[in-house]
């Protein structure tokens, strides 16, 4: 069956980011350590609980707050966990490539609305995409069965028509389970082998 939809992760696929950046930004913030900040949110389970849209970023102030005994501004500390990303600006040329060539694409992200809401403010990269899908909008989280369900209803394509490209090695094999193709990704050049081999030369043209 012949490839119509390439689905990509955010994190460390179009964009790079440092959870160490974010904590220790987000330390300043709240006049603490990135290691305890690395303890409160991400160990705790709190920053999981947000990318599934358990909880929104005033219950995250709110936790934190608690935490330091000091009143934090919402506004800074989201700004402070969102100013770690770095554009993959090698990959958008594949990408504009693959729209091009007529395929469907989709971003499938364990993300929360600060992070979409900073990358849509600095950059046009989302723009290339015929659809989001992220996991504080889905409920759920990859490597969990339901947001790739949403991501194939929402591609208009079956399992097998679809391409899923992730940095993290259980996300791919949780797809492929449900029956995508699919690649860990490394870097530009492996991943436009990868895609040629599952038949999208598109990938590897020249502009």
């Amino acid at each position: 069956m012949r490839i119509r939809c390439i689905m990509f992760d955010m994190g460390r696929v179009l964009v790079d980011f440092s959870h160490d950046r974010m904590f220790a930004a987000m330390g300043e913030v709240c006049g603490a350590s990135g290691q305890q900040i690395r303890e409160w949110l991400w160990d705790s389970g709190l920053q999981g609980r947000f990318e599934r849209g358990e909880i929104d970023a005033e219950a995250v102030r709110d936790e934190l707050q608690g935490r330091v005994g000091r009143e934090i501004d919402e506004t800074a500390l989201m700004r402070a966990g969102s100013d770690i990303f770095t554009l993959n600006e090698p990959l958008l040329r594949v990408i504009d490539r693959l729209k091009r060539a007529g395929l469907r694409l989709i971003v499938v992200s364990n993300t929360c609305p600060p992070h979409v809401e900073w990358i849509g403010r600095k950059w046009d990269l989302l723009e290339r995409f015929d659809a989001l899908v992220f996991s504080y909008e889905v409920g759920a989280m990859k490597p969990g069965p339901e947001i790739y369900r949403a991501a194939i209803e929402v591609s208009g394509c079956e399992p097998a028509e679809c391409f899923f490209v992730d940095d993290l090695p259980e996300n791919v094999e949780a797809a492929r389970a449900l029956g995508l193709a699919g690649t860990v990704f490394i870097g530009v050049e492996s991943l436009q082998v990868a895609l040629a081999r599952a038949g999208v030369s598109a990938a590897c043209e020249s502009d």
